[in-house]
């Protein structure tokens, strides 16, 4: 069995997972749940929420977790549980191999910077919670086989993927994104070839334009509609440094109908047209 009870303690030990590499463990349920305090030994463990809402009762915080959350829990947390019409994921690693996994990658810097309070705490929009989802089922059905270690490797470097994102924005050293503007950025990122306006990153996030803007300027230092413009431009000098994609159709791809503000654009954030950054930056001169 992987619990050992312990008056109002419930612990997983890494020996009950040995000599595999995870555990994973789904739970579901439409009726009024609890789990009583506990804690873990030696183990390093993500709950991933695709259905319902979950909370838990940390002794110095309370975090809800809602469809597409993902939270990474400390071996020295005590925490209880509580939700009812929710389903979701419980996957549970020897911390060794958790920290053989972040030395080896040189991961930990990273994953640490993504912590709050010590734990990982983040949201994926539909598509992406459809791809960890995936690999899930696929983890779940094949556990305690070679296989299964196999799957778990993979799933964890995605994972890394999907949590570090892309590097389009810089976060003031001392500030830490929201997870509505992280999420927010994403979703931009995916629909970068739309003609999104400010209005519409409002609506997307749920915030009030006012609040948008504060929230730019206190973390990012800028406005809604310059960070936009900013990622366009970096995604449209990608684009010629490593594409031989026609510039009018990389001014459209990123939702510019004006050929003539695109260059305008472009010469601002980089100093010269389009045409002389391709010449100057495209890896094969052919582009």
């Amino acid at each position: 069995m992987y619990f050992l009870y312990m008056e109002d303690v419930v612990t997983i030990q890494s020996q009950d997972i040995t000599p595999f590499n995870y555990a994973l463990h789904r739970i579901s349920t439409h009726r009024p749940w609890s789990f009583s305090r506990h804690r873990h030994q030696g183990v390093f463990e993500f709950y991933y929420l695709f259905e319902g809402e979950l909370t838990h009762h940390f002794d110095d915080q309370e975090i809800v977790m809602k469809e597409g959350d993902l939270l990474s829990i400390k071996e020295t947390d005590y925490h209880s549980l509580t939700g009812r019409g929710f389903d979701f994921y419980n996957l549970i690693l020897p911390l060794e191999y958790w920290d053989n996994l972040m030395d080896s990658l040189h991961l930990r810097e990273l994953f640490e910077a993504k912590k709050i309070e010590g734990r990982l705490y983040t949201h994926f929009l539909r598509d992406e919670g459809s791809r960890i989802l995936n690999d899930l089922e696929q983890l779940f059905l094949y556990q305690k086989s070679e296989y299964g270690d196999i799957l778990l490797s993979r799933f964890l470097l995605s994972l890394a993927a999907e949590l570090l994102g892309p590097p389009d924005y810089e976060e003031k050293k001392d500030q830490v994104l929201p997870l509505w503007m992280k999420t927010l950025m994403l979703e931009v990122d995916g629909r970068m070839g739309d003609q999104l306006t400010v209005k519409d990153m409002s609506d997307l996030s749920g915030k009030s334009p006012e609040h948008l803007s504060r929230s730019f300027r206190r973390f990012l230092d800028t406005t809604p509609s310059s960070w936009l413009n900013r990622q366009k431009m970096e995604r449209a000098a990608l684009m010629l440094e490593h594409s031989n994609t026609a510039v009018l159709d990389i001014a459209l791809s990123l939702g510019f109908d004006n050929l003539g503000y695109f260059y305008r654009l472009f010469r601002k954030h980089f100093g010269v047209p389009p045409v002389v950054y391709r010449k100057e930056n495209a890896i094969y001169q052919g582009f």
